[in-house]
């Protein structure tokens, strides 16, 4: 088969139907409460999981601290050390928020102070 000049030898595509679906089918808008329900969802579960950690991990371990020294179960005493982590990761964010805000109101007020 010889090509010809302005011949395309590729089939012809198919016109392809266009299928138009109203905006509300099928489709599911977040909310707030939605949101808040997941995430208190994920919270029971992970609190049922720190209780099953924390039954299962009962045996007694030494602790010191600052030259403290105690008896514990294992499972608490590695829970307050979570739990001092995480208060430690929050504090620092805090921070780091109450500055980013600072910073943002500065430069506002730089804005508004500009304009007039």
């Amino acid at each position: 088969m010889v090509d010809q000049p302005g011949h395309d030898s590729r089939p012809e595509a198919t016109p392809r139907k266009t299928i138009r679906q109203s905006p509300t089918k099928n489709v599911r808008a977040t909310t707030r409460a939605g949101v808040i329900w997941t995430f208190t969802i994920v919270a029971i579960v992970v609190l049922v999981l720190l209780v099953i950690f924390m039954m299962q991990n009962q045996g007694q371990a030494t602790v010191y601290f600052l030259g403290l020294e105690g008896q514990m179960a294992l499972g608490v005493a590695m829970l307050l050390a979570a739990v001092g982590g995480a208060v430690v990761v929050a504090v620092v964010a805090a921070v780091r928020i109450i500055q980013l805000r600072s910073r943002g109101g500065a430069a506002a007020r730089r804005l508004d102070h500009g304009k007039k």
